[in-house]
């Protein structure tokens, strides 16, 4: 597909919209800016089921696929009917392995969400393409939330978390004996990839703050498995997304993509509240996002404590839950963990890895932000922290007086691996999902390179309200319908994304 015309397709492909006539209610899908029916003058509304349930209409079991498709192996090609709009749109099911002889008409009625996926990629070098008419089951893995943006009732407060949301996927992979105390590990579908993730951390943490997308006038992505080398993901979350007011096929809003080892998304929360605090950004918001598709040479020893997702945070001033009240970054130059440029894994610094990479710096920035408050380890109710195991993250807080009640919460890297870039901010989410009014929460992110930047924020009372709207992590983690696959497969689809 041609640059030009992959432009025209992702403005219909990216969300699910069709326009509807005013006069004779006519619908169009693709949408049209015209009716067939009353001509040129006609005035058309567009009608958009980005967030909305659909029905599975018909479909057929594609056993096998194109060359362009042949990284899903058999999956369900599906048509999938809008009820509030009342057409019928053509998609596929994800996240889902058709098994056996399988008949479709067992799936017919099945309510599906609508799920922003990889499609397909021209080669190697090529344009990737992706869409949001795809399509996983309501009652399967992914709940289904509304999107409803809410009027602030706490305005121009202090900077702080509006929102969050974290991504774990579907499938995971057991490690046959836990590895540095990681016993389980998310992995990516074959459709999945960093831009995914991204995207599906910021849908969900736009749910929980209620904020109007086109508030968010900045989108920072953190990560170092951008499937670009040279395109930022920040941009089609921003598309995907809407985020910023919209004019002709774009918005007014901006970002970055950024990399710093795990703490690219995490160094940027500061930024993003130093911004929204800023006159001229006029009481816009921003979302962070820290996202990966971990990667690691096979059989390595990474290799077993790496996993995939993301996280997102939207930082602002209005109906915050969490107010960002400190902060102290340290760094040096510390040869640690490290790709090359044209290399495909990365490298860790054998024994540098944990002294002097992670402890002098995870421990140093806890230590100085403690100092420079004034505040004491029984002062603080939780510690997150960057979590590249499950025994750094508790040497580093036992070293420091932490307790067990302190750190347990955030370590979820047990359970679903090192996300890098999202780990501190996954591990964060996990926090707050309990945390109470008033409580503490110190977190800690470290990236190689190396740095670690240390935050303290209050939790506010608006926690428990904007509770309801959460997918909370512990739930993912624990979810039935959540799917182990082998080492094979797990290998297969990492090196797809």
């Amino acid at each position: 597909m041609s640059e030009p015309i992959a432009r025209r397709s992702l403005v219909t492909e990216y969300r699910i919209k069709v326009t509807r006539c005013q006069s004779c209610g006519a619908v169009y899908f693709p949408p049209k800016y015209f009716c067939n029916n009353e001509g040129r003058e006609s005035e058309m509304i567009e009608l958009d089921h980005f967030y909305e349930l659909g029905e599975l209409y018909s479909g057929s079991v594609i056993n096998e696929p194109t060359k362009r498709f042949s990284q899903l192996n058999r999956f369900v090609s599906a048509i999938v009917s809008l009820n509030s709009s009342k057409v019928r749109v053509p998609g596929r099911i994800t996240d889902y392995r058709p098994a056996g002889d399988l008949d479709v008409k067992d799936l017919i009625g099945r309510e599906v969400i609508p799920r922003f996926r990889r499609m397909y990629s021209d080669g190697a070098d090529g344009l990737i393409y992706y869409s949001s008419h795809n399509f996983s089951f309501k009652d399967d893995y992914y709940p289904h939330q509304k999107y409803e943006a809410i009027t602030p009732s706490s305005k121009d407060g202090k900077p702080g978390i509006v929102g969050y949301g974290v991504y774990v996927p579907k499938f995971r992979i057991k490690n046959d004996e836990p590895a540095l105390g990681v016993v389980e590990r998310g992995v990516p579908f074959a459709d999945e990839d960093t831009t995914t993730f991204a995207v599906e951390a910021g849908k969900r943490a736009l749910i929980h703050s209620a904020v109007k997308n086109r508030d968010v006038k900045k989108c920072f992505v953190g990560s170092e498995s951008a499937p670009y080398a040279v395109k930022p993901s920040m941009s089609t979350v921003i598309q995907v997304l809407e985020l910023g007011e919209r004019f002709e096929s774009g918005f007014f809003s901006g970002g970055i993509d950024s990399q710093f080892a795990c703490k690219a998304a995490t160094d940027l929360v500061i930024d993003a509240a130093a911004l929204v605090s800023y006159p001229v950004f006029k009481g816009g918001y921003v979302m962070v996002i820290g996202a990966d598709n971990a990667q690691a040479a096979p059989k390595d020893r990474l290799d077993y404590t790496v996993g995939a997702g993301g996280a997102a945070l939207i930082i602002g001033k209005d109906d915050v839950i969490a107010t960002l009240d400190h902060y102290l970054p340290y760094t040096s130059d510390t040869p640690d963990f490290y790709r090359r440029e044209g290399e495909r894994y990365p490298k860790h610094g054998g024994r540098f890895t944990g002294q002097p990479a992670y402890f002098k710096h995870v421990v140093t920035a806890m230590r100085g932000i403690l100092k420079e408050t004034g505040l004491a380890p029984s002062d603080i109710d939780y510690v997150a922290c960057h979590s590249p195991n499950a025994k750094f993250p508790v040497q580093a807080a036992e070293d420091l007086g932490f307790e067990k009640r302190q750190y347990e919460p955030s370590l979820v890297v047990k359970r679903i691996g090192n996300l890098y870039s999202g780990s501190s901010l996954a591990a964060l989410g996990a926090v707050l999902d309990i945390a109470k009014p008033g409580q503490r929460i110190l977190l800690t992110s470290y990236g190689s390179g190396a740095g670690s930047e240390s935050y303290i924020f209050t939790v506010t009372n608006l926690i428990e309200e904007k509770r309801r709207r959460l997918v909370p992590v512990k739930e993912q983690i624990e979810h039935p319908k959540r799917e182990y696959v082998d080492y094979y497969t797990y290998r297969e689809w990492k090196d797809m994304a």
